[in-house]
């Protein structure tokens, strides 16, 4: 299981304690609905989890490539988790508290939980981008690359969650020293921020549901490979691919091999050419599949 969604879990459900007991306390709406996020958060990473164990239960006869796309099917339902349980109810508290606003009560409490929340996504933060190989400056170079979903789940939930406790923070201070109206605006600002971090996920995932193929750039690596390190190749016809789970990828190659070839020399071919592909995408786990056909 990924460290990064283990570290998740804990730390949003550490923080969700700690979210929900200051919003009763406080009366907050921003607050609760900073709890609110902070508990669907911690329902995705156990989505999350599902996903990858069933992700490891490897090929079958009514799954011939295994089922790696779990990962992506568990990742997209904690994208609808998130837009129901989060955004939605964020946005009905925030409508709620623009019509009533109300005075926050003991918000150095609030004060104190952001601090809090702030050092443990922070630290969750860090694990997911240690374990993407990513740089802070480089996230949503990251997300929009990625292929592994509870990776794109868990930087994504994690920058929504920081970017969540500044809205938080910032409505706390203008409720306290202007107006108490907000504080229902920050509440709703929060809805309308995980309804669009939503929305990038749903983006993102679709991608793999339906099939996304190698980067260019990668492909076209691919076919140079197959070009310089092929003793017996005639013309290259087609490279194709398709990620089947998490950095899993199925690529096909089709090529027209000399006339002369012996069998032996094919077979051989094809055996240093997969070792050659392997060794140059180490990032990819790769079931390669090479057709040939006489030229």
């Amino acid at each position: 299981m990924s460290k990064s969604v283990k570290a998740a879990l804990v730390a949003n459900g550490l923080i969700a304690v700690a979210k929900g007991t200051a919003a009763v306390f406080t009366g907050s709406a921003s607050m609760m609905a900073e709890a609110v996020h902070s508990v669907a958060d911690c329902g995705n990473q156990i989505l999350v989890l599902i996903g990858q164990h069933q992700s490891k239960k490897g090929k079958s006869e009514a799954h011939a490539f295994g089922q790696g796309k779990a990962n992506f099917f568990w990742s997209f339902a904690v994208a609808v988790v998130l837009f129901l349980l989060g955004g939605l109810y964020s946005i009905y508290e925030g409508v709620h508290k623009i019509m009533d606003p109300q005075e926050i009560q003991h918000p150095w409490i609030i004060v104190g939980i952001i601090i809090f929340a702030i050092v443990l996504e922070g630290s969750a933060l860090s694990v997911a981008l240690k374990e993407s190989k990513s740089r802070l400056k480089d996230i949503f170079k990251t997300i929009e690359k990625s292929s592994s979903s509870h990776i794109l789940v868990v930087l994504i939930e994690d920058t929504g969650a920081l970017l969540g406790l500044l809205i938080l923070g910032i409505g706390l201070f203008l409720s306290t020293y202007v107006n108490p109206i907000f504080d229902g605006i920050a509440a709703l600002m929060i809805g309308i921020l995980l309804i669009s971090l939503s929305t990038v996920l749903f983006v993102e995932l679709k991608k793999l549901i339906v099939g996304e193929s190698l980067d260019r750039e990668t492909v076209k690596q691919i076919k140079n490979i197959v070009k310089e390190e092929s003793h017996v190749l005639v013309h290259l016809n087609s490279v194709r691919s398709m990620f089947i789970g998490s950095d899993e990828v199925l690529l096909i190659i089709s090529m027209s091999v000399r006339d002369d070839a012996t069998g032996y020399e094919i077979e051989q071919d094809i055996k240093e050419l997969k070792n050659e592909i392997q060794k140059n995408f180490k990032q990819h786990k790769l079931e390669i599949y090479i057709d040939v056909f006489n030229f």
